[in-house]
């Protein structure tokens, strides 16, 4: 039906149109396509011989997005091919984009199938933060979530097993146990621990806005800390029985962070206590102190400064942790949150059940719901629990409720309601539930008003959750969270170490968030002269000026640097443990800067001789070899290139000229005669191909944003945001309105919607 609607469509086109395809696509095919897309060859299994007239040409939208995306790009003909004249392959182009906008127009608005999402760890956790909150994060202890698409919030793989129902029963106890105060607090106690039975901590927090600390003599342990209140933490320090004064520094840490740093001085077997008191948040949270790099030592002068000789055998002997410290009348916000009225009648129990029920549900509750859950207070009631009991029982059936769980919109195709609108916006920017502002709109029924949605639009973005953005969707789409795996060869990369790590994650979120609170042009993700920086990164990096640990914006006037391919995360993660992968970082940007994926690598494929790498040969000269088989060579042509133009840069991105006994080569040609010789030259192509990058990201930010995979009645829409983009000077809002704005995220279709 489709095909005789698209058929019957052509038959009205203007007669220019039927003559501009016999005088310029057709030729055009015959020379440069046919030979290899016929019925025969069918190379990249693609047929061009049998679109002989426009009317069967114009039938087939998606062959044209492939051909326009591929004649572009340089990438056909492929190489060896004779290369058409400029003038034509515009023309080619410019005919083809103008009858696929005109497919695009006549085609029935789908916005694609609907599956009920489940609630991530990342958006579980956020969530019960906005709806308590408290600064607890039961999800930690989920499975972890599985991916799809490259991102792990797409509804189809968020499967819920049998382990994960008992993690959301225990959770739901442990959130109203934190949340709500239902007796009075208990008085406090003291909890010990010591070296001897937990021993020495394997690793210490790499905390880039502290000192850097070492992980010889630490202890850091989990407490689970009841309520919001304040606690005493004292952290025993003991030194050896056969040296002098010693000196150090002691960072004492709590949730993760460096709480407070002291100076120590021990003499022979001597034990020194230093005691902080704090206001702590309930939940379980790192507790712990560690030395300060370079640890325990004798003072010495060196230049007129002290210096620390570093010194075996001190450590942190015991942590006690003394709390909490609150009055039985004080009430914590999260237990304000819910008691919303405090007269302990059935009126005020359904209010308070009514009101919890519809902020966690994310929408209006009807009365029968609320009936529901009102049979749990009665259960407690009846059972001689207090009124604050019965309350707590309910909240812990509406958490674990499929209502709160998921995300689910009732079936039918429609535009959305506000509510169900103000969740997909409020789940995409802050991968958590919607905020009073939102709610309160939703209400009025005024959210889908364009100039209500762009001004919560721009407003969400300006706000600080907007950084849940960075974490969950750059994230992943620029392969961050594989940095905690990554663990370099030490003996090729002395210089590796938990703090370089985890300033390698901050730097690229913090890039990445200032992209969004300046709505920056979205091609500085190619080639942005700016970054953040601390001394550790900075010295890492060659960049002069920068000193503490405290990260602060540095512009850039070195072309070694400068946007996302030169960031040290993206370069460590597109790398193997003891040397780079042209490779790996060629299709590390072919799938995350061109949308585009080679198919998979035949088999028995060789593997390069390691040994000889940097020795007898260079790594360039053995993947030339690797690539001489024509079948390789299709794929890695450009892959390879795009590798090879990032060379300059060793496996933890730090800049090189000579890999062993080999200087670098970082030329390579990309398709249509594009040639570079540094990585700076590469990034200007990347750059000046605008739209093949502005596709790609609104392709990864609308994947993310739907919790789906992009189908094939997504791309005119893809198409039509890309355009509007470029017009509006790549703006990154103008890509996120774009996608807030667009039917398949303001609509919906019946459930298990077939792709157009």
């Amino acid at each position: 039906m489709r095909r005789i609607a698209a058929f019957l469509a052509t038959l009205a086109l203007p007669l220019s149109a039927a003559d501009s395809f016999d005088s310029t696509v057709a030729p055009f095919l015959a020379r440069h396509c046919t030979m290899c897309h016929n019925a025969k060859a069918k190379m990249a299994n693609l047929d061009l011989d049998r679109l002989r007239n426009p009317q069967t040409a114009l039938s087939e939208r998606d062959v044209w997005e492939t051909v326009v995306q591929r004649v572009r790009s340089g990438q056909m003909p492929p190489k060896g091919a004779p290369k058409p004249a400029p003038d034509a392959a515009a023309a080619v182009i410019d005919w083809a984009e103008k009858h696929i906008a005109a497919l695009d127009a006549k085609r029935p608005v789908n916005p694609g199938r609907v599956t009920a999402r489940r609630l991530n760890r990342a958006e579980y956790n956020n969530t019960i933060r906005d709806l308590l909150g408290i600064q607890f994060r039961p999800a930690d202890d989920f499975p972890l979530d599985d991916s799809g698409h490259g991102f792990d919030n797409i509804a189809d793989v968020l499967t819920v097993s049998p382990s994960l129902l008992e993690k959301y029963l225990e959770a739901a106890e442990q959130i109203v146990r934190v949340a709500l105060r239902t007796s009075n607090p208990p008085k406090p106690i003291v909890e010990s621990y010591n070296l001897d039975k937990f021993g020495e901590s394997k690793t210490v927090p790499a905390d880039p806005e502290g000192e850097r600390l070492v992980r010889r003599g630490s202890l850091i342990v989990r407490h689970r800390f009841p309520y919001e209140a304040e606690y005493e933490i004292r952290i025993a320090v003991r030194g050896p029985g056969n040296e002098d004064d010693t000196h150090s520094k002691v960072a004492i840490l709590v949730g993760g962070r460096q709480a407070q740093v002291v100076d120590v001085i021990t003499g022979p077997d001597q034990k020194r206590n230093f005691d902080l008191r704090l206001k702590v948040p309930a939940g379980e949270s790192e507790v712990g102190a560690a030395f300060v790099f370079p640890g325990p030592g004798k003072p010495k002068e060196q230049k007129g400064r002290p210096i620390n000789i570093p010194i075996p055998g001190f450590y942190i002997d015991t942590i006690d942790i003394h709390g909490p410290f609150v009055a039985a009348e004080e009430l914590p916000d999260s237990h304000k949150r819910v008691f919303t009225c405090a007269e302990e009648t059935a009126d005020c129990a359904r209010r308070i059940v009514a009101h919890f029920a519809a902020r966690a549900w994310r929408r209006p509750v009807t009365d029968a719901e609320t009936a529901k859950l009102l049979r749990f207070v009665d259960m407690a009631r009846q059972e001689g629990d207090s009124f604050r009991q019965g309350i707590a029982l309910a909240v812990k059936a509406a958490l674990v409720s499929p209502n709160f769980l998921f995300r689910i919109e009732p079936e039918g195709a429609r535009e959305l309601n506000d509510f169900e609108l103000a969740s997909r916006l409020s789940y995409f920017l802050w991968s958590s539930m919607p905020d009073d502002r939102l709610f309160d709109l939703a209400r009025q029924g005024t959210l889908r008003k364009p100039e209500v949605l762009t001004a919560e639009v721009k407003r969400m973005l300006a706000d600080p959750k907007s950084a849940a953005l960075a974490d969950n969707f750059a994230g992943q789409w620029l392969e961050l969270r594989n940095l905690a795996q990554v663990n370099p060869d030490p003996k090729r990369f002395p210089t590796w170490d938990a703090d370089l790590r985890e300033a390698m994650k901050k730097e690229t979120l913090l890039f990445f968030e200032a992209m969004i609170r300046e709505d920056r042009n979205i091609l500085d993700f190619i080639d942005g002269n700016f970054t953040f920086l601390n001394d550790r990164l900075a010295q890492h990096y060659g960049i002069e000026g920068v000193e503490g640990r405290q990260f602060r914006r540095v512009e850039l006037n070195t072309p070694q640097r400068g946007g996302l391919l030169a960031h040290a995360s993206v370069l460590t993660v597109s790398s193997y443990p003891t040397r780079t992968s042209p490779v790996m970082r060629g299709l590390w940007v072919l799938e995350n800067f061109l949308a585009t994926r080679p198919p998979a690598p035949p088999a028995n494929v060789p593997t390069l001789k390691e040994e000889e790498i940097g020795k007898t040969v260079s790594l360039r000269q053995q993947l030339e070899r690797h690539r001489a088989d024509p079948a390789c060579a299709v794929c890695h042509d450009k892959m390879d290139a795009l590798g090879f133009g990032l060379e300059n840069y060793n496996a933890i991105g730090a800049w090189r000229t000579e890999d062993g006994s080999f200087p670098i080569d970082a030329a390579g040609t990309l398709p249509g005669n594009r040639s570079f010789t540094t990585p700076a030259e590469m990034k200007a192509i990347l750059r000046a191909d605008a739209d093949a990058f502005t596709r790609c990201l609104t392709e990864k930010l609308m994947t993310f944003a739907l919790g789906r995979g992009i189908e094939s009645s997504d791309k005119p829409v893809l198409r039509a945001i890309s355009k509007d983009a470029a017009s509006q000077g790549y703006r990154f809002s103008s890509i996120i309105l774009g996608i807030v704005n667009s039917p398949p995220f303001r609509m919906r279709s019946g459930e298990g919607a077939k792709s157009l």
